[in-house]
């Protein structure tokens, strides 16, 4: 009776280690409108989530990640999106989900508001350490301001081509 109460808690105990995900949190710094993000020794299945603020008013914001199949190493990912900070899921990125040898994602230009972000990526990997990487861009979003001054300069330049041809 011993040995099978050993079985049973070494059973246990390697279900309750596989059900444990790898993870990882960072913080990106946008402030040069461009950062890099990415993992070097994602195990198993895997969730990263990333951090962000937006200062401004609103951005554009562009993304791609991608990983790639090396030797026993094959990191396929099963998600990977933006959430804000209540939790909704505001981009998804787009790409080959699952079981490529060389996945990659992006995500379309996105408007996204002042606040605060996650990106998270959630994956599974073979026994061997495996990595990949991403790039998120911002573009700040003009102010309805900015276009109506934009208007009033091209009217403005108009009309004095208008006077000339005129005279």
């Amino acid at each position: 009776m011993l040995p099978t109460k050993i079985f049973l808690a070494a059973a246990l105990a390697v279900g309750a280690s596989s059900s444990f995900a790898d993870t990882a949190t960072a913080a990106l710094d946008l402030s040069s409108g461009n950062v890099f993000f990415g993992r070097n020794n994602a195990v198993g299945s895997f969730t990263d989530t990333y951090t962000f603020s937006l200062t401004g008013s609103a951005y554009s914001i562009t993304s791609t990640s991608s990983s790639a199949q090396s030797g026993a190493q094959d990191l396929d990912f099963t998600s990977v999106v933006i959430e804000d900070a209540s939790n909704a899921v505001v981009a998804t990125f787009t790409g080959n989900l699952g079981n490529d040898v060389v996945e990659f994602y992006s995500l379309t230009n996105t408007v996204l508001s002042m606040g605060d972000y996650r990106l998270i990526v959630t994956g599974v990997n073979s026994a061997a350490q495996a990595s990949y990487s991403g790039n998120i861009a911002i573009t700040p979003v003009p102010e309805p301001e900015s276009y109506a001054l934009l208007l009033a300069g091209l009217g403005a330049v108009g009309f004095v081509a208008r006077r000339r041809k005129a005279d």
